[in-house]
């Protein structure tokens, strides 16, 4: 009988439990539970992003785990937050809310079958649009604010999730270049700071969670503001050339 490693099946393993947590997110929308839905989604991230970055490492990467990996984030990024913000917010919109889930959960699954096709070097540095669980970070910035102790924020938040929702699913199949945190690559000075801005965002997150995961969600916002702005500076200079 032919013999596997054990190694071998690790980063499956970890692409496994970001689909479970995604699952188990679903579960708890319905129910209600809007913040261990939250809990779960961060948790599917957190499995996402060092499964690919595992399988790198063990060099075991397969186009097997890497449909595996589309499979479980187009359940944790694309469906569960979709409707995790329908069950809470847009639901009172009736049928145009239900039509706001409906897009983003399209998108999703466009974005994923694009990102398998187009994997190339070019992405490597950048991505092309947002990634899915970007993208569920963003949707997912009206329960930050509600969470919080303290709400700072009087806001419409049936208006400012149904905004969210249509921008990420926008953005998630835009040509808009974002970078990519996965690949960068530092020089040792830059390294050493970086190092440091890590252990104070881990600091803060353990005693401000979800006040500094506001923070990044909203840093993270205005950066594809910003380089949606760019896009479009670009497009239309190169137009008018």
């Amino acid at each position: 009988m032919r013999e596997y490693s054990f190694i071998k099946f690790i980063p499956n393993s970890i692409t496994l439990m970001s689909l479970i947590a995604g699952i188990s997110s679903i579960k708890f929308s319905i129910q209600g539970n809007w913040k261990l839905s939250v809990l779960m989604i961060m948790l599917a991230a957190f499995f996402d992003f060092f499964d690919g970055w595992i399988a790198r490492k063990l060099k075991k990467s397969s186009q097997f785990g890497a449909e595996l990996d589309s499979l479980s984030d187009f359940i944790s990024f694309g469906l569960a937050p979709s409707l995790l913000i329908n069950l809470c917010y847009t639901h009172e919109l009736g049928r145009i809310g239900w039509t706001f889930s409906l897009f983003y959960i399209v998108c999703a699954a466009l974005r994923l079958a694009r990102f398998n096709i187009e994997n190339t070097r070019e992405q490597s540095k950048t991505f092309i649009g947002i990634p899915s669980p970007a993208a569920a970070g963003l949707v997912m910035i009206p329960f930050f604010m509600s969470f919080m102790e303290f709400n700072y924020f009087n806001i419409n938040q049936l208006i400012f999730s149904s905004s969210l929702i249509i921008f990420a699913g926008a953005m998630m199949i835009s040509r808009v270049p974002t970078p990519s945190v996965k690949n960068l690559k530092l020089k040792p000075l830059y390294m050493r700071f970086a190092t440091i801005a890590v252990v104070l965002v881990l600091i803060f997150l353990i005693t401000y969670f979800w006040q500094t995961t506001l923070v990044i969600a909203l840093l993270y916002l205005l950066m594809s503001l910003i380089n949606l702005l760019i896009y479009f500076f670009s497009f239309f200079r190169t137009a008018r050339i």
